[in-house]
């Protein structure tokens, strides 16, 4: 269970910003066909099940509820809010409808996520959803995957129940305006009707149809997502059939985003000037290729968080990160005064961020929850299930909130981790299944793992322990000319370390030597080309050549942990700083913040001089 003092904290608040706006906005609709006098509840409860209540239409008893109930709801709000309090969050929801119920999810997030999780772990560990720490000292005691299925079933619960109290309940919904008569929201139009309810297919007029459409497209479009985590994390279904499924899954947001009318156009940057002057204009329509764009963008979002992974929190750290980032960008076009001379905000873009919000703000609070199971060191492992529904979120925002090209500003770092890890994923530079630092137990600290190249020659045979023999692993392939030049040039950025092999000697070229490689020094080895990786390097860890390193125990596949004294002079299997596997998480953090940073000051600083208004 999750502590008394979150719970303590968590559910007052979560349940006072859901139930509060709809409370004062029901304590200031009083209807106007009430009469002076109201039924007690009592009586009205009693006279349901009088056989002449029957005959009474469907708005008899609605009336009979809300004559009973409005004066107990008067004198709760009368008492707990002083006018000017319920005047000032009428105001609020007036000008920005259900923030607080979705800040209210937020908190309930963190509060269910907790709950979920520690009320789940048990259940999938004897259901086979186990692994070990491989970046953890003599750790006995398997932790459990795929918690991230809890935490997004969670977030999808929040996301259902935000539809009554959006669509229903709002009186600041464009429908609100008729359903405020009825207290709760109830239409009573279709109610008034001899007939009976109608089931019009065109739906109710004043209703916002296409925000209900595009709240349940991105619903949707989540599921699917969810649904392939999971399958990866069941199945491990390799890249070749697990790419196209988030294209086939966007295309709800896809269908939406043209019924909305969304544009395919593309302002192009006035510098350099003659730029424009050779196109002839200033805006091109992409058309289809904007949806193709916006298709790869799901794809991206997707795999991107999945791809920078390894170390304890970093998958949900980094999703937290840059969901406070897209909220904060999002709240920036929340102005009271939008669509009015001096605003920064026109009337749709409060709407499209304010939608978005709805998304954002109880993913955070989700994301919190997670984070405390999930960070170091680690009682749980996310899985694949939460990289790819929290990166489907994020394109679905972007997608719906007309702001793609901004949210990939704030992919920074996951866009440089793309490009570094290009080689290895592309067949330059040989690509181990785990490209993780290594552990060394006897410092507690990480350091770069590496992988070879071959040097041209065939190499011997090794004796291990009592007289074994064991072929020695031949490297993938010989390091070429263009490999060379990459890697010198992210050697130059202190972003890998390499290692070279010596030239034969005279003596031995003859005989283990090749004439190709004669008296040229080859590529041996250089750090994996991940951005866990490049950070330390770029900290100044080094690995020890591997000349004078004994074999490094294997506890996985790709995967080494350094178990106590492993060098001929005892010394560490690194130089350098030592740094945790914490204090790498708290460096990724800084990094995708300084993204993040960046990404603020490039939308709005050098893109209004890119592409100036005028």
């Amino acid at each position: 269970m999750p502590s008394l003092a979150l719970t303590a904290v968590a559910l007052p608040i979560a349940l006072t910003l859901l139930l509060l706006p709809p409370l004062v906005q029901y304590h200031a609709s009083l209807p106007a066909h009430l009469s002076a006098t109201h039924p007690g509840l009592r009586d009205t409860l009693l006279s349901f099940f009088r056989p002449s209540s029957l005959h009474h239409s469907s708005i008899s008893i609605w009336t009979r509820l809300d004559h009973a109930a409005h004066p107990l709801v008067s004198r709760f709000v009368s008492i707990a809010l002083t006018p000017t309090q319920r005047q000032s969050i009428l105001d609020f929801d007036r000008c920005f409808p259900d923030l607080l119920a979705s800040c209210g999810l937020a908190v309930l997030g963190l509060w269910a996520t907790s709950l979920a999780i520690q009320g789940t772990k048990d259940v999938f560990k004897q259901r086979g959803f186990k692994g070990k720490d491989l970046l953890k000292s003599r750790q006995l005691e398997e932790l459990p995957e795929t918690m991230g299925l809890p935490a997004a079933s969670v977030y999808m619960a929040l996301l259902f129940l935000f539809i009554p109290f959006r669509y229903f309940t709002s009186p600041t919904s464009q429908a609100g305006h008729s359903a405020a008569a009825a207290g709760f929201g109830l239409d009573p139009g279709p109610l008034k009707d001899p007939i009976g309810w109608e089931g019009r297919m065109d739906g109710k007029r004043d209703f916002p149809h296409h925000e209900l459409a595009s709240y349940l497209s991105a619903l949707l479009t989540f599921l699917c997502a969810i649904v392939l985590g999971f399958l990866d994390d069941v199945f491990d279904i390799r890249w070749r059939y697990k790419l196209p499924i988030p294209i086939i899954a966007s295309i709800p947001l896809l269908m939406i985003y043209y019924a909305g009318g969304g544009g395919t156009t593309v302002v192009m940057p006035s510098w350099p000037e003659s730029l424009r002057a050779w196109l002839g204009t200033s805006i091109i329509d992409l058309g289809p290729l904007y949806y193709v764009y916006m298709s790869l963008l799901s794809t991206f979002c997707t795999n991107s968080i999945n791809i920078l992974a390894g170390i304890n929190g970093v998958e949900v750290g980094q999703a937290l990160v840059i969901c406070i980032s897209l909220c904060i960008n999002s709240l920036l076009y929340l102005d009271p005064r939008a669509g009015l001379p001096g605003s920064f905000a026109s009337e749709e873009l409060l709407r499209r961020h304010l939608f978005s919000l709805y998304f954002l703000l109880p993913l955070s609070g989700v994301c919190l929850g997670l984070l405390a199971w999930n960070r170091y060191p680690a009682r749980v492992f996310v899985g694949d299930t939460f990289c790819y529904f929290a990166g489907m979120v994020f394109s679905a925002v972007g997608i719906l909130g007309h702001f793609s090209k901004t949210l990939l500003l704030f992919f920074a770092p996951q866009i440089f981790n793309f490009l570094l890890s290009c080689p290895q994923l592309f067949g330059l530079v040989p690509n181990p299944r785990h490209r993780v630092p290594r552990f060394d137990a006897s410092t507690n600290s990480l350091y770069p793992s590496i992988t070879e190249f071959s040097d041209g020659t065939t190499l011997p045979l090794r004796t291990e322990g009592k007289g074994v023999v064991v072929v020695a692993s031949q490297p993938k392939k010989v390091a070429s000319g263009s490999t060379v030049v990459i890697l010198r040039l992210l050697e130059a950025a202190r972003l890998v370390q390499l290692e070279w092999h010596h030239p034969p000697s005279s003596s031995s070229s003859s005989s283990s030597s090749s004439p190709r490689g004669r008296g040229k020094r080859r590529l041996k080895s250089t750090t994996n080309l991940t951005l866990l990786n490049a950070i330390l390097v770029f900290r100044g860890v080094r690995h020890r050549p591997s000349s004078s390193t004994t074999t490094i125990a294997p506890v996985h596949v790709g995967v080494g942990v350094d178990t106590g004294k492993i060098n001929d002079d005892g010394a560490r299997p690194y130089t350098g700083p030592s740094i945790s596997e914490l204090g790498l998480w708290y460096h990724v953090m800084a990094v995708q913040a300084l993204g993040s940073l960046l990404a603020f000051a490039v939308r709005y600083r050098v893109a209004a001089l890119v592409f100036p208004t005028s």
